[in-house]
C-alpha cells in the first residue's frame, strides 16, 4: 500500500489553492487599471470555477442542478476565456425546456465546456453556438451545434477516441465528453450539419434522478 496515497488528493488541492491565491493577487492588481478590469473579472470567475472543481474532487456525491444553471456556468467560462485572450466574438443561442435537472452538475459543465471549446476552435472568425435541451420520447436530448467548418469525414468514426485531433496538441476534450456521457448511461453522436458546422447530440434516460422538477 502506498503510504502517501491518503495524502495525494489533499496535497494536490492544497497546491492548487496556492496557485489560485497567486492568480487572485495578479487579478487584484489588474483590477485597478480600467483597461484590464474585464480581464481581471474573468480571471476571478475562472478562479471560482477552479475552486468548485477542487471541491467536487472531494465530494462523495456531486450536486444536481437545473440545466439552465449548468449551461450558464459553462457559457460564462467560455466567454471569459474569449475576453482574456481577446478571441473572436461568440454568440450563444439556447432553447431549454423548463424544469430539466441533471445530477452530477459539475460533470455536465465539463461536457458543455469541452463541446463549446471545440466549437470556438472551429470558428476562428467567430460565430454562434446553439444549445437545445428537451425531453423527447422518454429521453433527455441535448444538442450543441456550431457554425464552423464541420468534422472531416475520416474523423467522424473515431472523433471520440483519445488524442484524435487536427491540432498538434489536443484530442482529449471529446474523449472526456464521451466518457462522462457514458458514465451517466447516455449516448453522444457527432455529425455535420446540413448547412455549415458540426452538431453533437446527447441522449439520456429520462429517469427521476436525471430529470425532475426543481420543486419536486
Amino acid at each position: 500500500m502506498d503510504p502517501f496515497a491518503d495524502f495525494a488528493l489533499p496535497g494536490l488541492i492544497h497546491d492548487l489553492n496556492n496557485v489560485f491565491q497567486t492568480l487572485m493577487d495578479a487579478a487584484d492588481s489588474l483590477s485597478s487599471d480600467p483597461r484590464w478590469a474585464a480581464v481581471s473579472a474573468a480571471i476571478f470567475r475562472s478562479i471560482e470555477r477552479g475552486k468548485e472543481i477542487t471541491m467536487s474532487m472531494q465530494a462523495i456525491e456531486q450536486p444536481s442542478a437545473p440545466f439552465e444553471a449548468v449551461l450558464y456556468n459553462a457559457r460564462t467560462l467560455v466567454e471569459d476565456s474569449m475576453i482574456a485572450r481577446r478571441g473572436p466574438e461568440i454568440h450563444f443561442v439556447a432553447h431549454v425546456e423548463p424544469a430539466l435537472v441533471l445530477r452530477n452538475a459539475w460533470a455536465w459543465e465539463r461536457v458543455l465546456i469541452n463541446l463549446f471549446c471545440n466549437a470556438v476552435e472551429a470558428m476562428p472568425q467567430g460565430g454562434t453556438i446553439s444549445v437545445d435541451a428537451s425531453r423527447n420520447n422518454g429521453r433527455i436530448q441535448i444538442v450543441v451545434a456550431d457554425e464552423g467548418s464541420g468534422i472531416a469525414p475520416e474523423l467522424l468514426a473515431v472523433i471520440f477516441d483519445p488524442h484524435v485531433s487536427t491540432k498538434a496538441l489536443g484530442g482529449l476534450g471529446l474523449h472526456i465528453v464521451h466518457s462522462i456521457v457514458t458514465q451517466e448511461a447516455g449516448e453522444v453522436r457527432a455529425a455535420n450539419r446540413n448547412g455549415r458546422g458540426a452538431e453533437f447530440t446527447i441522449t439520456l434516460p429520462a429517469e427521476p434522478a436525471l430529470s425532475r422538477s426543481v420543486n419536486a
